[in-house]
């Protein structure tokens, strides 16, 4: 019954991703039902069936599928051919995906036989020079078939992943689980886009959801046999939508949707962090530690100091007391990856610094801010270079010479970053409107979070000073270096507070609280000796009287 002529064309729903090396069986009903009343199919069946139960179990299913296809394999070439064993995790999954994950009846193998003779006939195609393995060369021309045109790389990750034996080739029974995962994620994909060529995040999530529906039966079945595939999507909760529009930022390159070339390279992707979770996941808890995630992250190859990688995870605890899960461990892993593929900017070992320029060319590049507002990529404006230069003065440290910093180092890079994202959050978190700029009132409400209480005249006073444009609004850019610019003046301030031997004649007032009470300032008497002082506020608004454009022209005239 089992022959290697079959033909890989079969009837396709319009727009279906299950063609080439992925096309199902071919499901026309008098082949079909001549494949199910195979006679070799129940002789196999009970000759593996003793005791007459009318079932199969797993123990018994590989020497049946051995027994089926190496009988197939001896007619197709006229030689004896010797197979491998099938693996018990193949014989699971098959088992899994046909019968209840234990046994299969008659009719349950029948149709799982009907499947894996299919898979046959594709690997057959695939293996052009009949060496018994699919090497990385094959299966990138078995994706182009299929209508993926995949990186070299990723399709190095994929054999890689399902390559057991470290043989560099997926022999059959690898590339019956490859395909037994894969055929998840088409499944998922032709539901959901229903002929769409691309997904919006909202469908992304939808896929995933999908993705981990079908899959938590087998994950189940695996467990119960003491087996273990690291599929996907066994995760607590569902994803986050943030989640996805993380993820379609990163493989969608610049795009709002994805395509299915960018789709398979996203599942290779998620499948290594899901490897390196797994690892990490040192208490089988399904969430890491701070300790347990910088484990996880460097299995990626990020090997981030041990203060930021806890500064990450905090944000993520709110969601789970034990710690960061699968869901937020993407959203990590995918936005520092870029950051961490800039380190070679920094000289051989990270061991040098960067100026303002190549820090803009940096932050031009790498997008380090991650956001969609209804379904929309928001586009950036490029930092301005006096932006830079204050994160540079004020992340960086003064070589000789200089009167401030002129570069940082790889690891104060890092700390510059990790200040980006969480002043973005608060950009954003503030940004009631979403229209991607503050207005005034919530400049006031995201200078606080920063710890600047100020009086509206002080703020109000700020906002002219940056407001060049007179547009009343301020980007994330303009925003950033506000908040920079009035954390400086809050330390010096505080300082004299905190020493005030060190106060000038332009400093405070002493009073009860050892702080001038009016916005505007008072005259001192007695131990004051007539000077005026300020409050915070008033030295706020004395500080920003001046426009910012007027000092950047003096500076350029200079």
């Amino acid at each position: 019954c089992l022959t290697t002529g079959t033909s890989l064309s079969v009837a396709l729903p319009a727009m279906s991703r299950k063609r080439g090396m992925f096309a199902d069986s071919n499901q026309d009903p008098s082949v079909k039902a001549l494949q199910m009343s195979c006679s070799e199919y129940f002789a196999a069946f009970h000759a593996c069936d003793p005791h007459r139960t009318g079932f199969i179990d797993l123990q018994h299913l590989s020497d049946a599928l051995q027994a089926v296809l190496s009988a197939a394999e001896v007619r197709a070439v006229n030689r004896d051919v010797s197979m491998r064993p099938f693996h018990s995790t193949t014989c699971c999954l098959l088992c899994t995906r046909f019968g209840d994950g234990a046994k299969l009846s008659p009719v349950q193998f029948c149709e799982l036989l009907y499947y894996v003779h299919n898979l046959r006939v594709i690997f057959a195609h695939l293996d052009t020079d009949c060496s018994g393995g699919i090497d990385c060369g094959k299966l990138m021309t078995a994706f182009q078939h299929s209508g993926a045109n995949m990186d070299a790389s990723v399709v190095a990750q994929i054999v890689a992943s399902y390559d057991t034996d470290h043989s560099m080739a997926l022999e059959f029974d690898e590339f019956v689980q490859m395909r037994l995962e894969w055929d998840h994620y088409i499944s998922a994909w032709d539901l959901c886009t229903r002929g769409s060529p691309t997904i919006p995040p909202p469908q992304l999530w939808s896929v995933l959801e999908e993705v981990k529906r079908t899959t938590e039966p087998i994950i189940t079945a695996l467990g119960a046999l003491g087996l273990t595939l690291r599929y996907i999507f066994h995760a607590h909760r569902p994803f986050q939508v943030q989640t996805c529009e993380c993820l379609i930022f990163r493989f969608g390159r610049g795009s709002a949707c994805l395509s299915f070339e960018q789709f398979c390279s996203m599942m290779v992707s998620l499948k290594e962090m899901k490897e390196a979770f797994c690892g990490a996941d040192l208490g089988r808890i399904g969430s890491l530690n701070s300790a347990w995630l910088a484990k996880a992250m460097s299995r990626l190859g990020m090997d981030l100091p041990e203060q930021l990688v806890e500064d990450i995870g905090r944000q993520f605890y709110a969601h789970s007391a034990e710690g960061v899960e699968f869901d937020e461990f993407v959203q990590i892993i995918v936005e520092w990856n870029e950051v961490w593929r800039e380190r070679h900017r920094f000289g051989k070992g990270a061991t040098g610094r960067i100026g303002s320029v190549h820090l803009r060319e940096i932050l031009g590049s790498v997008r380090v801010i991650y956001r969609f507002v209804n379904s929309m990529v928001q586009a950036a404006r490029p930092f301005n270079i006096s932006t830079c230069r204050w994160l540079i003065a004020t992340f960086g440290t003064c070589q000789a010479g200089e009167a401030f910093a002129q570069g940082v180092t790889w690891a104060e890079f890092l700390n510059l970053v990790w200040f980006l994202k969480h002043t973005h959050r608060k950009f954003h978190e503030f940004n009631l409107t979403h229209s991607g700029a503050l207005s005034a009132d919530e400049l006031g409400s995201a200078m606080a979070t920063h710890g600047i209480h100020l009086s509206s005249e002080a703020i109000d006073n700020i906002r002219r000073s940056y407001d060049v444009d007179g547009s009343g609004t301020f980007e994330f850019d303009e925003f950033l270096q506000i908040v920079l610019e009035c954390q400086m003046y809050d330390q010096r301030f505080e300082m004299r507070v905190a020493y005030p031997t060190l106060l000038t004649a332009t400093s405070m007032c002493p009073t009860e609280n050892g702080v001038g009470g009016s916005s505007h300032g008072c005259r001192a008497g007695g131990n004051g000796g007539g000077v005026v002082a300020l409050d915070k506020s008033a030295f706020f608004s004395l500080v920003f009287s001046v426009p910012r454009h007027v000092g950047r022209e003096r500076h350029v005239a200079s």
